[in-house]
């Protein structure tokens, strides 16, 4: 006889136990959790809607594997050149096989320094958990799964580029698709298979599923707690950090009282360690730096 036995359920502790033992879960999940911390109704539109402000970053899991190519964040100067066959009676042209990390302002050429993403030409099958960049076709699809979840519009947009996954050890991806195999007949009659050819893929697809890493649901969970926004800093505590800049700014070559150029050599440089600062985040300390390093001299 069970009597007045109750059932053991997963809440509280135990259900953020068995969650934080978790690399990943749906969309759904993560928004049922978060809703139980902040107390208060959040849905997977809600979700949606902060990744697309930056807020939270949305993944994919590939079950069955997926077609891309690999590419790696280097310098502009270490992009390989390629070169297109002459057209007219300016000759080749030569280009950077490659794409810009970041939207350059109008009118500006990439400097030696500019992080740019290089693809690898060969296609390969790629599997497990990647974050969507973005950048591309990826943030297309979250935006129609947005539409789709508010009754908004159909979203027809497209990026002839592709559609674009990182991860936190600095791999990136380009999604790949393939043309129809092709059976074409010689001048005998004898059948021959010409393979498809990969193309950048038009998006996510449907192999794939939508998922949240449990790091940036804790990350964004200290945000709503407001853990992170309310701790305060101390000025000396503040002045001894800024003042550490200064020095390693020195160290590296930067100078700081050029708070704009080296702003964005700053910014160049954490992109190809996979770290995105914004350049005006760094201008804005940069400019402090000179009055908190006068506070520390001897």
């Amino acid at each position: 006889m069970l009597g007045n036995f109750q059932p053991l359920g997963l809440t509280g502790d135990v259900v953020s136990k068995l969650f934080k033992l978790k690399e990943w879960v749906t969309v759904s999940d993560a928004a049922r959790h978060l809703s139980q911390i902040v107390n208060e109704p959040v849905s997977e539109a809600d979700l949606y809607q902060m990744a697309l402000d930056g807020h939270l970053k949305i993944s994919v899991c590939f079950p069955n594997r997926a077609k891309a190519r690999l590419g790696r964040v280097i310098p502009y100067k270490d992009v390989p050149r390629r070169v297109l066959p002459a057209v007219d009676e300016k000759g080749p042209i030569t280009y950077a096989d490659g794409y810009p990390l970041y939207d350059l302002p109008e009118g500006k050429l990439p400097e030696s320094e500019t992080p740019f993403i290089h693809f690898e030409k060969e296609v390969v099958s790629i599997d497990g958990v990647w974050d969507l960049a973005m950048q591309g076709n990826e943030r297309f699809d979250v935006e129609y799964d947005l539409q789709q979840l508010i009754g908004g519009p159909e979203v027809t947009m497209m990026n002839i580029e592709g559609t674009f996954l990182n991860r936190s050890d600095g791999a990136w991806a380009a999604l790949q698709e393939r043309f129809p195999d092709r059976v074409i007949a010689d001048a005998d009659g004898k059948k021959k298979t010409i393979k498809g050819s990969y193309y950048p893929a038009g998006g996510l697809g449907t192999d794939c599923t939508r998922v949240i890493r449990v790091s940036e649901i804790m990350a964004l969970q200290s945000k709503l707690d407001g853990g992170a926004l309310n701790k305060t800093v101390s000025t000396r505590e503040r002045n001894t950090l800024l003042a550490i800049i200064g020095v390693l700014c020195k160290e590296a070559g930067f100078d700081y009282t050029k708070c704009a150029k080296t702003a964005g050599l700053i910014e160049s440089t954490a992109a190809l360690l996979g770290v995105s600062i914004g350049e005006t985040t760094i201008e804005s300390h940069l400019k402090k730096v000179s009055d908190a390093m006068a506070t520390r001299m001897k």
